[in-house]
């Protein structure tokens, strides 16, 4: 049995060329089709992703930041999830919705924050308002650490982030671990 091929469809075509376009100018890392030309997956790039793919990291530690981050997300009402929105009627506060949810999160992210020293803070910090708050890649990631640390020789500036994703990933396992 042999499958039929869909005829050639320009509009179609143009169509994945510009969300391609539109993926790789917000710095995702793109996989396409060779055969089709389709979008297999899009990822963002950042310094963690790096690290683990140069085993300067582990998988539980960049596992235990990207736990980090979705919380963070949903913290900051970046996540895009959090359900249907309510109305309430009256009142003369924010018009800005915060969810049940979200305060969850953020308990949880203050939570982690507080366990973690002052300079792991600052850098999850720099590294969360970039990844997830503005949606950037983490593409200089080195200059984040020199601002933060004052480290200025490139072989030394991955030191501090291993030792900050070490540090989430210790107190993310922590509750596991008194549990046991």
């Amino acid at each position: 049995m042999t499958k039929t091929r869909k005829p050639y469809n320009p509009a179609e075509a143009q169509e994945r060329k510009n969300e391609l376009a539109r993926l790789q100018s917000m710095g995702a890392e793109v996989n396409i089709d060779q055969r089709t030309g389709k979008i297999l997956s899009a990822r963002r790039s950042n310094v963690f992703n790096l690290l683990l793919a140069r085993k300067t990291i582990t998988q539980n530690q960049h596992d235990a930041v990207m736990r980090l981050a979705d919380l963070w997300a949903i913290w900051k009402g970046c996540d895009g999830g959090g359900g249907r929105p309510e109305k309430v009627d009256g009142g003369s506060g924010s018009a800005e919705l915060v969810t049940d949810r979200q305060l969850v999160a953020g308990r949880q992210v203050q939570a982690i924050m507080n366990r973690i020293g002052p300079t792991d803070r600052a850098l999850i910090r720099a590294f969360m308002y970039d990844y997830v708050e503005t949606g950037q890649t983490i593409t200089v990631w080195r200059v984040t650490v020199e601002r933060i640390t004052r480290i200025t020789n490139k072989d030394q500036q991955a030191a501090p982030v291993k030792t900050m994703c070490e540090n989430i990933r210790l107190v993310m396992e922590a509750p596991k671990a008194r549990a046991a």
